[in-house]
């Protein structure tokens, strides 16, 4: 009887099973990874804004508690609505103050977030009898408080395909 030779290269099933299968995990971990780094990278983004934002956010409470400084100090000297508004028109000079079409003033500023957002506030200054019809607490009414794009929005929509 002939004995059978097994030829020295025989890779049985369960061979090549098992780099297929090594080749699957290398390749999930590797997007694995990708996906932590990218999250990772988020997350610090996302951090740096939030303690930008919350900084901004305390410098326009800072302001609006000296406003109402000066609210209260021209509503104490005012006799009419007219002079309190110009009383406080005149002691803010780096706020922006306009008059609306109803009599009633309206005073904005904004502070910088980054150098491309910032936080916008508009106020509604109440005139002397406003502030007495609602007991004398309230100096004026927030009418928006919101973050707002400083610069132009500039998309990337280009692709390099050749380095």
């Amino acid at each position: 009887m002939k004995k059978k030779s097994l030829p020295i290269t025989n890779i049985g099933t369960i061979s090549l099973m098992m780099i297929f299968i090594v080749l699957c995990m290398v390749t999930f971990a590797a997007l694995s990874l990708s996906s932590a780094v990218s999250d990772s990278r988020s997350g610090q983004k996302m951090s740096a804004h939030t303690e930008e934002y919350y900084a901004a956010s305390n410098q326009a409470e800072e302001i609006l508690a000296g406003m109402d400084g000066v609210f209260s100090d021209a509503y104490g000297k005012a006799q009419d609505a007219g002079e309190y508004f110009k009383l406080v028109s005149e002691a803010m000079p780096e706020v922006a103050a306009s008059e609306e079409k109803d009599g009633r003033l309206e005073v904005s500023y904004q502070v910088d977030v980054n150098s491309s957002q910032a936080i916008q506030v508009r106020l509604a200054v109440l005139s002397p009898q406003q502030v007495q019809e609602e007991g004398g607490g309230a100096f004026y009414k927030i009418l928006s408080w919101q973050e707002i794009q400083t610069t132009e929005w500039e998309g990337d929509n280009s692709l390099k395909l050749i380095r």
